[in-house]
């Protein structure tokens, strides 16, 4: 399997490199210990690639990753060897602005989904794009691994296990397999006439 990635803002890094340098100095709330651990000209970036996000709405009416919306760019954080954080940038009326540094699972997930995709015989000598998928209202993240007439996707934490399990699926078992539980959650929210569940 041999990983793409799209052309990502040619600033990227430059914005991104003083981030995280206020956030080794600073070393907040969240911080995990190998990136506090960090030394910053040992941190290596990879390549960005883009996030995309479907909502309950989406799901119920059956849309499927063609109708994803674009999101932040994402970049993994390298350490000492380690996968420590999944640092974002976002287009802001066009300029690239630092969004947010992720310290949890995210970074060390994807990195994980991306050697079992390697593993895989459906993946072998294909060339896919590497994206992420957010369905924020089910706490689902997935490795979105786009190619020429096949999407593969495969969920990492923090998706629920009761939704979906790291493997591999393809795009209709995937929403397939949450539709139940986006439809349930949206009669939920539709049927919040306190407004209770958010506007």
């Amino acid at each position: 399997m041999q990983l793409t990635y799209p052309k990502a803002p040619s600033n990227g890094v430059q914005v991104l490199r003083p981030a995280l340098q206020a956030a080794l100095q600073t070393q907040g709330f969240g911080v995990n210990r190998q990136f506090a651990a960090a030394v910053p000209g040992q941190i290596r970036l990879s390549e960005g690639y883009r996030g995309y996000s479907l909502s309950l709405e989406d799901l119920s009416l059956g849309k499927g990753l063609k109708d994803a919306e674009v999101g932040d760019w994402h970049y993994l954080v390298f350490a000492d060897g380690a996968t420590v954080a999944d640092a974002q940038l976002a287009d802001v009326r066009g300029h690239i602005e630092f969004a947010s540094l992720n310290h949890g699972t995210l970074a060390a997930a994807t990195v994980d989904a991306l050697k079992l995709a390697e593993q895989s015989p459906q993946l072998q000598r294909k060339t896919v794009e590497l994206r992420v998928l957010f369905i924020s209202a089910l706490h689902v993240v997935a490795i979105w691994l786009h190619a020429d007439g096949e999407e593969v996707l495969i969920p990492i934490e923090p998706t629920p296990k009761e939704l979906a399990v790291t493997q591999l699926y393809s795009e209709a078992a995937l929403l397939a397999l949450l539709k139940p539980a986006a439809d349930q959650a949206r009669q939920r929210f539709d049927a919040d006439t306190r407004g209770e569940l958010g506007s």
